[in-house]
């Protein structure tokens, strides 16, 4: 008999199996547990940046119109069950270790992967659970993503940049075409603002019988005020001719007003065609109230701490911009690590624009890149950076040193900001 810390040790360990792409095991797994995914309509999301946070207000809005709504997010900040929830409610442990000992030979036998392993978990508690809705993210690409199972009537694609070069390719037109893999036939395609050249690739999946959602086609915002507070705005739903002035929302950042409206724009169509009413009242009051923690969360005022999960050159220079709209670069200090597969060299550069003292460490994974790896990156970009490899210490020594009028912004992994979080809360 498993309890649940031995039970998710054993998953974790799974990761000893290197990431493998490709359906069989997923399918194999799906298969035993009776096609879990079959049970209930997916709306499936793929990107670089962004997707995340999407899914999360998505999610949020179709809950709000009453709906019993599934997330399937990745990675987690401090909870493994973080990535499994039914109306923000966490998968329970009793689950997760029934599922385990049901599960367990045949995961091993087949040595399937950490990800596959998780992705069966959830879709098979979806369906325990009778969810109505299932918002289901991927993790790595999109085509051969384990995810990829589903057969997803509603496909979200956010803005696709560079990323994971060694496993989706290493021109845009490759990554995009990897991450447009998840359109399946006859599916409603919602896109977020893309390069032209990811923008190209995606039409070129489509289909006569696919109807096809770009953002700016239909939806426009406009930003009213900006605090450490939150924002305030009005939008524009130009396809159901409406208008939604003095929007509030917690989440800090330009960009994510862009990911609510691609989120809106995806639950009002999903509502409007299975004959769910939006309720407007519930709406305004889930954005005023909702946080996806780890995305320019701030944790401390006076001074300002800020923790962000933004991990590759496109998504870091968006945080920047969007911090530095409220700190000048001066008055900024970096804490930052990346983790081994990230373009380290161009994160260097751009950071070192935007920020005024920078300590470099390093994050809580055996996928960490090496401190000093990073460091001489900063160096030969011609910026100084402090070395202090042990995160924990790294941070105390931060907020020691922080002064009243300066913001302290963590940046650079889910393994640096997870830890972090689960100390400060």
């Amino acid at each position: 008999m498993h309890n649940y810390t031995s039970t998710v040790r054993e998953i974790y360990d799974l990761q000893k199996f290197a990431i493998k792409l490709g359906l069989d095991n997923i399918r194999a797994l799906c298969a035993e547990l009776g096609d879990p995914q079959k049970a209930y309509p997916v709306i499936h999301l793929a990107g670089t940046n962004g997707k995340g946070s999407t899914a999360f207000f998505l999610a949020r809005i179709l809950q709000s119109a009453g709906l019993k709504t599934a997330l399937f997010t990745s990675p987690h900040l401090s909870d493994f069950r973080e990535r499994i929830r039914v109306n923000g409610r966490k998968i329970s442990r009793g689950s997760v270790i029934r599922f385990w000992e049901r599960m367990r030979a045949s995961v091993l036998q087949r040595k399937a992967t950490f990800f596959d392993t998780t992705t069966a978990l959830a879709l098979d508690w979806f369906r325990q659970m009778k969810v109505d809705v299932a918002v289901i993210e991927t993790g790595l690409g999109g085509r051969l993503d384990s995810t990829n199972i589903v057969e997803a009537g509603y496909t979200v694609l956010t803005p696709i940049h560079f990323d994971h070069q060694k496993q989706l390719g290493d021109n845009l037109r490759q990554i995009a075409a990897e991450k447009a893999g998840i359109i399946k036939k006859h599916s409603a395609v919602f896109s977020a603002v893309q390069k032209a050249e990811a923008l190209e690739t995606i039409r070129q999946y489509l289909k006569k019988e696919h109807r096809f959602f770009y953002l700016a086609d239909h939806i426009s915002w406009e930003r009213k005020t900006v605090s450490w507070s939150g924002q305030r705005f009005d939008l524009f739903d130009h396809l159901h001719r409406l208008e939604y002035h003095d929007l509030k929302t917690r989440q800090l950042g330009g960009f994510q007003l862009a990911n609510i409206a691609l989120a809106y724009l995806t639950a009002r169509m999903f509502l409007k065609e299975h004959r769910i009413l939006f309720n407007e009242a519930a709406f305004r009051s889930m954005l005023a109230r909702a946080v996806w923690p780890g995305r320019m969360q701030v944790v401390a005022r006076q001074p300002n701490i800020v923790l962000d999960v933004s991990h590759n050159p496109e998504g870091i220079e968006k945080t920047l911009k969007a911090v530095n709209e409220l700190c000048p670069p001066e008055k900024l200090v970096l804490l930052t690590g990346l983790v081994d597969d990230k373009n380290y060299v161009d994160v260097a550069r751009i950071v070192k624009r935007a920020a005024g003292g920078i300590v470099v460490t390093e994050p809580a994974t055996h996928r960490r890149l090496a401190a000093t790896d990073l460091a001489a990156a900063f160096q030969n970009a011609g910026k100084k950076v402090k070395i202090i490899q042990d995160l924990h210490r790294a941070f105390e020594f931060c907020k020691q040193s922080l002064k009243q009028d300066e913001t302290l912004l963590v940046i650079g992994s889910h393994y640096l900001v997870g830890p972090l979080l689960e100390n400060i809360n």
